[in-house]
């Protein structure tokens, strides 16, 4: 297939050096100067990415890419898949820019991480016959160690998403399954999946509670195997709480941060799901973040804990941990979350009432 990576960062640049492993025709989309330029122009300069990949005994191999550019049409003009693998800050700008094109190829657009993401591209690309897919995890964990290279330190054994509308699920799955053999799996429905985001629990508890040391080391700090003491799976427990509460409200199935870690990354699903987490950690959690300055704040607590505590609140269910956790990560770096999160007003849904929102992330 013809498939478009919008995004040429870790994410983006680990699966179009898959894809185009595997036989696909992948198009690599940059859409900014913010990040990753230099790794850009090396790999549009090379044709492609050199990689280290620790999921096949480390090899190293050189994949050339179709396509790696900043041109939205020639990136889009045969696009059958479109993966979306930016910040998801991002979404609302990238969704605009897809509704100014044709796109009579395109089947399907799948966003990881979704956070919610999929209501821009439905409302930018409404009357439309594209399904939109709403992930959680990216099915391989890569990071851009130099420019042209990246270490694939990981893959998920299992990769759960949602696609919108419900009712032609199958035929969104079909197509996903021919790009990784992780999927295969949904979740009920788009804020469930948007919920069960690892890295709003994992990334946005570890880095708050961890800051100081982040910042002490000069960021020489492993998150996954050093930040999850007993008492922040205290923490963990509560969120988890919260979380599932406005999942089981929206008729999700509700999971908690642990067996989700399991279900993505053990094969054997009988194990006890904090030592899977152990294991991970260990095995495969990679380092960071080295500063409290990154994503992990920036992106996981208004695009992750903020959208949650805009559901719940609408919902009428309180969420302590979520709005304790947004407003200690809005002192540490003197950003006010609550104003730039994700919200229901913003996804321009908070019209509806509690019911018709339940049906809404269920269509």
């Amino acid at each position: 297939m013809n498939i478009t990576i919008i995004g040429a960062g870790n994410a983006g640049c680990a699966h179009a050096f898959k894809l185009s492993q595997s036989g696909q025709n992948v198009c690599l989309l940059k859409t900014s100067y913010a990040m990753h330029d230099d790794n850009f122009d090396v790999i549009q300069s090379n044709g492609g990415i050199w990689c280290i990949d620790h999921t096949q005994q480390d090899e190293k191999s050189f994949q050339k890419v179709s396509l790696i550019t900043r041109d939205w049409e020639k990136a889009l003009k045969d696009a059958e898949v479109v993966m979306v693998q930016v910040q998801s800050n991002q979404h609302p700008y990238i969704a605009e820019e897809l509704s100014k094109f044709e796109l009579r190829k395109l089947k399907i657009i799948l966003i990881i991480p979704g956070n919610l993401g999929s209501v821009y591209f439905r409302q930018s690309l409404k009357n439309s016959k594209i399904l939109i897919a709403e992930g959680e995890s990216t099915p391989y964990d890569a990071r851009i160690v130099e420019p042209g290279f990246i270490n694939i330190l990981y893959k998920n054994t299992r990769n759960a998403i949602a696609i919108t509308p419900r009712n032609r699920k199958e035929e969104g799955m079909a197509i996903i399954t021919q790009l990784f053999d992780t999927y295969g799996y949904y979740r009920t429905n788009i804020l469930e999946s948007a919920l069960h985001n690892p890295n709003l629990v994992v990334h946005t508890i570890g880095t708050i509670m961890s800051a100081s040391r982040i910042e002490a080391t000069n960021g020489e700090f492993w998150l996954y195997r050093e930040a999850f003491t007993p008492s922040i799976w205290n923490l963990v427990k509560l969120l988890d709480n919260e979380k599932n509460e406005v999942i089981k409200f929206a008729k999700g199935i509700p999971m908690s941060y642990l067996d989700a870690c399991k279900f993505r990354n053990e094969p054997d699903l009988s194990r006890d799901s904090l030592e899977v987490f152990k294991d991970y950690a260990r095995d495969g959690g990679p380092k960071g973040p080295s500063t409290i300055y990154s994503r992990y704040i920036f992106e996981d607590v208004p695009m992750g804990l903020v959208l949650l505590s805009s559901f719940a609140k609408k919902f009428g269910i309180p969420t302590p941990i979520s709005d304790s956790l947004i407003n200690i990560a809005s002192g540490l770096v003197s950003t006010n979350f609550w104003q730039i999160g994700r919200t229901l007003n913003n996804l321009n849904l908070d019209h509806l009432s509690g019911n018709e929102l339940v049906e809404y992330v269920n269509e």
